[in-house]
Formats: structure tokens, C-alpha cells, sequence
């Protein structure tokens, strides 16, 4: 997790000096993680509000501040592939069982999930553009005290995707 967090900080001083945009996160993404598939926003989105329709596990994989600040309803705060490992396996479901990650942008979560398949889960996707795209796109976030429209903007390099009305910090 820490070669994780020093690559994605990395990631951040340079795109911060030479600008980020979706372009640039989509092939970094697709360049270090090429077998990890993406379920976009509104796919994802349509699931909710479909009734009766069965979510997969859907994991946040930022840091716990982030995650107080806003989350996909219902999503499991877990940083990493041996939490979520766990997590699979207390609750008796196998490796095909259907995984959803993300994180900011969908970096952090791009290698969690390329980590899931190396451990043998099949089924498991990462959120394209992940919560900022979500929160720019005005699907509902879930927060400790209750709905909101706000979403923790990592750092000021990544901040630059997600609307700045949307920006929040914990308490």
C-alpha cells in the first residue's frame, strides 16, 4: 500500500506540474493496468435506482477521511486486496463473486482490482472516473450525516476533476 500511495503522490506533483485530465488518468490507467475492466458511472448509477436489482460488493478503497466526506451507498470502506480478500470470505461468497472498486479518480482502485485478479477474483471492475466523475455527474452520495453532493478532492493536482463546488474535507 505504501509503493501505492508514493506512486499515486508521485503521480500527483507531475501531473500537478503538467496538468491532469481524463485523457491523461484513462491511459495511465489503461498503460499500468491493462486487464482491469471498467464499469462506467451511469451503468453503475442504473443499477441503483433499477428495484430489485442485486448490487455487487462495491468497495471505496480511499483513505477513511475521504470516505467520511462521501461514499457510493451502501460501499465498503476497504484500502486493499487482502481486506477485501477477507471481507469476501467472512462473508461465504467465492472469487466469482461480482466487485466493484473505486477511489478518486480511479487510479488507487485500478491497481486494487488488478491485485483482486492476481488473487484469482474474475469478476471484479473498477468505477471509470470513479466517485469525482460520479459527484460531477450529481448521483447520490452517502455520508455520515446522511446525503450530500460533496466529495474529498484528494489534492489539489487530482481536485482539478472534480467541480469546485463539489470540494469538501472532513470536520
Amino acid at each position: 500500500m505504501l509503493k501505492l500511495i508514493a506512486a499515486a503522490s508521485l503521480s500527483s506533483f507531475f501531473f500537478g506540474l503538467f496538468g491532469v485530465n481524463w485523457d491523461s488518468v484513462d491511459d495511465k490507467i489503461e498503460r499500468e493496468f491493462p486487464t482491469v475492466h471498467a464499469v462506467s458511472t451511469e451503468s453503475l448509477q442504473q443499477r441503483y435506482t433499477e428495484e430489485d436489482a442485486e448490487l455487487p460488493l462495491i468497495v471505496d478503497v480511499r483513505e477513511f477521511d475521504e470516505y467520511q466526506v462521501s461514499h457510493l451507498r451502501g460501499a465498503l470502506n476497504l484500502k486493499n486486496a487482502a481486506e477485501i480478500s477477507d471481507t469476501i470470505a467472512e462473508r461465504g461468497l467465492d472469487k466469482d463473486a461480482e466487485i466493484i472498486v473505486y477511489c478518486s479518480v480511479g487510479y488507487r482502485s485500478a491497481a486494487v482490482a488488478s491485485e483482486l485478479q492476481e488473487r484469482g477474483f474474475t469478476r471484479v471492475q473498477n468505477l471509470e472516473h470513479s466517485i469525482f466523475e460520479w459527484a460531477n455527474r450529481g448521483y447520490p452520495l452517502s455520508s455520515p450525516a446522511g446525503p450530500t453532493d460533496k466529495a474529498h478532492p484528494f489534492n489539489r493536482a487530482w481536485g482539478v476533476l472534480l467541480d469546485d463546488t463539489l470540494h469538501a474535507y472532513p470536520d
